[in-house]
């Protein structure tokens, strides 16, 4: 399931209390092309929601849309809705591939690590994840990280990553003078391709501060918890 950010909604249309979507520009979960997914009406209803599918215009494939609706929604709300993409959910590497800065060896052992996983390949999963680890740390240390444990590596790498530097970066982007603290001010007018924009550094910000630092405290309690 991939959440559908509120700045690549097209249109909405009104259903009961809450506004849904009428058309979505969207990746397509099967050609992975940017397309407009114009919602069909033909809603299947529950407690909880709604569920729709839109076909594609590039390759013509069918998409399911799921459009929460359930209370707790105000008069004229938004419904939130999800774009079913078992590729988006389920594998990193469709989002890191396109990042820059990435070593090309990591890249290789975390795509042998999500391969051997869904095999069930326990030890070659175990041996390939190590491998990711080192390269991660390989890329970072440098020098530093030959003939050290990973757990002295892991102790030491937050002094040689700039882990601050992302939010820090905004200070720029949000200067005061700056076209985009204008456009936030309501000074100057902001188009659709920078408001969706605009979305994503929200989601990121967001993700980068609470979702990432809870999702390995989650699963460290859970390894912990396992061999304890």
């Amino acid at each position: 399931m991939r959440r559908i950010n509120p700045g690549s909604v097209n249109s909405y249309i009104r259903y009961g209390n809450v506004k849904i979507p009428k058309s979505i520009q969207s990746e397509c979960p099967e050609c992975r092309s940017t397309a407009e997914f114009v919602i069909n009406a033909n809603f299947q209803s529950s407690k909880n929601g709604l569920l729709t599918e839109s076909s594609c215009p590039a390759c013509k494939k069918s998409t399911v849309f799921i459009i929460m609706t359930k209370d707790g929604h105000d008069e004229g709300d938004h419904a939130d809705t999800y774009i079913y993409d078992v590729q988006a959910s389920k594998h990193l590497i469709n989002h890191i591939e396109s990042l820059p800065n990435i070593p090309k060896d990591l890249i290789r052992a975390y795509r042998s690590a999500i391969n051997v996983h869904q095999t069930r390949e326990n030890s070659a999963t175990a041996v390939m994840s190590k491998r990711v680890i080192e390269s991660i740390l390989k890329h970072f240390l440098k020098e530093k990280s030959k003939g050290q444990p990973l757990s002295q590596q892991l102790e030491i790498l937050p002094n040689h990553v700039d882990l601050a530097k992302p939010i820090q970066s905004l200070s720029q982007l949000l200067a005061t003078e700056g076209s985009l603290n204008r456009m936030l001010e309501l000074e100057t007018e902001m188009d659709y391709e920078t408001t969706s924009l605009l979305v994503d550094l929200l989601e990121n910000i967001i993700e980068y501060l609470f979702v990432l630092p809870g999702k390995i405290e989650v699963t460290h309690s859970k390894i912990a918890k396992k061999f304890n």
